[in-house]
């Protein structure tokens, strides 16, 4: 009965009440369980308890969960003595005197318990768990939202006084009535309360033995006997005492509502789950002539045939019905008599011999609810036939055991197999005329008195339908309404029509001018539903989006134009374009594209370039150009640099001391990569441009003087090394030696040339 999610859809709110006289009751601990878990496992958690109880013979759609309302933890304490609500005695002075004052103090006990419960929560306090680890909000008091609270159930601290006398109806009786004195705000409004059951439990004698009074189930869990809750919570559903005013009962063991059996009820009649609308279609059929009929065991699943069979007997203002009770191992768990429920002694709780088979029950004609209070013999409004005992405990039919009803009737039970009983009736059977239901298209009418079809089929009553082909209408295209056909048959039935193209939603669109850094658009419309583009209002005249677009402005310098840098300062020269920095490509000064986070930086707003000190120093005096090159064009600006430095290179000629000298000079031969253009934004550097050293001839050491040439250089480029032009760059420092001492040969041979000659002349 313990599940993990909360299903319910009725709540019953339980508060735990004491009489002025009386100390608090619901931690007193009998076999080791507080009179709160008690409590809760017989409502809530048990094997068997009210709450499974309700689920079972409801077949699911009665779940109830039960919650708590606690005074600051405890039970709410009433204003008179337990005494005040008990008969007049010798030793109970404050009772009641007479029937009329024990009706006025019942009256008061329902107010003052409800005066109670609205000072409880007008205190603060809140519905919770038994143990108050969950809360909940009053709204759970309510499920079916109709503005009373479920159900409240009032639980007396148990009797301890020896000079009260609880009788049959009295004010501290166990009884279902009606009291709308308690009202809830909920934050959605009030509710108020309505039906509602009290109770006193009893937990041991007073000698604190607990065996009878308390059980273990198979799980461990100390409960009470739930027959008498049970049964009050049978009368807040809407049922009826079977029994009268005498406890005279014609019905007795076959229905709770009878005589219930302690401490695990019996199930109720299925006349009865039928007026509470616990069953199924197809569950109680109505018997319209002879013949052999099944019926499977109240309370259990599966199997052929119907729980219940009805039929009326006009003659006799009566009607039949009949149903199978199952009350061994394999029936249901609370018509079975073989229960796994323990007394404190260790053994299990007590069986009734209870004998199985059809039962016969006769009713009032007309009557939903039975009710035997106001009946007795011989004119009960509901009786069960049949059976030699009071307690109807064996008036079930067994197989080849019969019965004759008003001597027009005769029923004989062939069968019992397990949970499926089979019996055969015979009778004076009126010819019966169908009537009720409906034909459609695939099925015949079924009968509502007999629930057999009948009639023929209905070619035009289609019941389920559907919509084949449509589609929605849209501003480009017209819609269909679609065509409906029957689910059943496949026909279609009716055929659907056109619907009209909407209009576009259109947004109009200004025109805005372009920049260097962002492009502009003409102006135009645009369509929110389909997502078009049109040139006009009336959406006559669709273009595309790049038709809207104006290409971004020619960049041009906005700060930086012909300025002048002073090499020798050593700061940075700045300058900007008004592109955008995400167009950005490269810098180039003088043609040649400089190397990024080297010579320049570069930074967003729009594009700022600041060259670097050091590149500023490397350039010659005078005027060059400085580009920045983005995705949608060229700025270009002339500067100047003023006290520049520049580079030289010293060549000396040989000096000669008898004759002019012969001057032997290697022209620098230069080497110019021009640079690549590329359409990253971070440049390649540039191949270095090689140079071919200037050879320096050898000098007499009788020579007067030197003669020293200065060349010029090109513009200075930072980490530009010169080396021969012999294709290996790597070794500059290696062939200016090789060269050098060439030279010297060179110059040893012209020398002992010219001694050769002066010595023949």
């Amino acid at each position: 009965s313990v599940r993990a999610e909360d299903d319910s859809n009725f709540t019953n709110l339980i508060v735990f009440a004491r009489f002025a006289d009386e100390d608090e009751f619901v931690d007193d601990v009998y076999e080791g369980s507080t009179v709160r878990e008690i409590t809760d496992n017989s409502y809530n958690t048990a094997e068997y308890s009210v709450s499974d109880y309700y689920r079972s013979v409801s077949d699911d759609r009665l779940r109830m969960k039960s919650v708590y309302l606690f005074d600051n933890g405890g039970s709410v304490r009433l204003s008179h003595q337990r005494g005040y609500y008990a008969e007049y005695s010798d030793t109970n002075k404050i009772g009641y005197a007479d029937d009329s004052e024990a009706a006025a103090r019942m009256y008061e006990l329902k107010r003052e318990w409800s005066d109670a419960v609205n000072a409880a929560i007008s205190a603060g306090n809140v519905i919770s768990d038994y143990d108050g680890s969950k809360t909940y909000s009053f709204d759970e008091l309510d499920k079916d939202g109709n503005g009373t609270i479920d159900s409240i159930t009032i639980i007396y601290k148990n009797t301890t006084q020896n000079n009260i006398a609880v009788s049959w109806a009295s004010p501290l009786w166990n009884y279902t009535d009606y009291a709308d004195y308690v009202e809830i705000g909920t934050g959605k409004g009030t509710i108020k309360s309505s039906r509602y059951v009290q109770i006193t439990n009893s937990y041991a004698r007073p000698d604190g033995d607990s065996n009878g009074y308390l059980f273990r189930d198979s799980d461990g869990r100390i409960m009470l006997s739930v027959a008498a809750a049970t049964h009050e919570m049978g009368h807040v559903m809407g049922l009826r005492d079977l029994y009268n005013s005498y406890n005279s009962s014609p019905v007795y063991y076959m229905s709770l509502m009878a005589k219930h059996i302690s401490p695990v009820p019996q199930f109720i009649s299925v006349k009865e789950k039928e007026a509470l609308g616990w069953v199924h279609e197809g569950d109680v059929e109505t018997l319209v002539a002879d013949g052999e009929y099944n019926l499977r065991a109240l309370g259990t699943s599966g199997g052929k045939g119907a729980i219940g069979y009805k039929l009326d007997i006009p003659a006799k203002n009566k009607t039949l019905y009949l149903e199978y009770r199952n009350f061994e191992t394999d029936s249901n768990k609370y018509d079975s008599q073989y229960k796994t429920l323990y007394k404190m002694n260790g053994n299990t709780v007590d069986r009734i011999p209870m004998k199985s088979g059809l039962v016969c029950y006769l009713i009032d004609t007309g009557t939903k609810f039975p009710s035997n209070m106001n009946f007795s013999s011989p004119r009960w409004n509901y009786e069960v036939l049949g059976g030699t005992y009071n307690t109807k405990s064996d008036a079930a039919l067994a197989a080849g055991e019969d019965i004759g009803i008003y001597s027009d009737i005769y029923i004989e039970v062939e069968s019992v197999d397990d949970n499926c009983l089979t019996f055969r009736i015979e009778g004076d059977f009126e010819e019966h005329i169908h009537t009720g239901g409906e034909a459609t298209c695939v099925e015949r009418a079924v009968c509502s008195v007999c629930h057999k079809e009948y009639g023929e089929l209905n070619p035009n009553n289609h019941k389920n339908t559907f919509i084949k082909g449509a589609s929605d209408a849209t501003c480009r295209e017209t819609g269909y309404t679609g065509d409906m056909y029957c689910k059943d048959c496949d026909k279609m039935i009716s055929k659907g029509s056109a619907i009209d193209r909407i209009p576009h939603q259109l947004k109009h669109v200004e025109a805005k001018a372009a920049t260097a850094a962002k492009e502009g658009n003409t102006e135009y419309y645009f369509c929110r539903i389909c997502s078009g583009y049109f040139a006009d209002d009336t959406a006559s005249h669709e273009i595309e989006f790049k038709d809207t677009v104006t290409d971004k402005l020619k960049p041009s310098i906005i700060e930086g134009n012909n300025a002048s840098v002073d090499a020798s300062a050593a700061v940075a020269a700045i300058f900007r374009s008004d592109a955008a920095y995400s167009d950005f490509i490269r810098v180039a000064v003088d043609g040649r594209q400089l190397v990024e986070n080297k010579e320049f930086s570069a930074r967003e707003g729009s594009i700022i370039i600041t060259l670097t000190p050091e590149f500023i120093k490397g350039l010659s005096a005078g005027r060059h150009t400085l580009e920045i090159v983005s995705a949608s064009g060229t700025a270009a600006t002339d500067f100047t640099v003023i006290s520049g430095g520049s580079q030289q290179e010293t060549t000396a000629a040989p000096q000669e001391t008898t004759a002019a000298p012969q001057e032997t000079t290697t022209a620098p031969q230069e080497t110019t990569t021009a640079p690549q253009e590329t359409t990253t934004k971070e440049p390649q550097e540039p191949a270095a441009a090689a140079q071919k050293p200037t050879a320096k001839e050898p000098q007499e050491t009788t020579a007067a003087s030197q003669e020293t040439t200065t060349a010029s250089i090109a513009p200075y480029s930072a980490g530009d090394i010169s080396s021969p032009d012999t294709g290996d760059s790597s070794h500059a420092g290696v062939w200016i030696v090789i060269a050098v001492i060439f030279a010297f040969f060179i110059w040893l041979i012209l020398t002992l040339k010219s001694a050769q000659d002066h010595n023949y002349k």
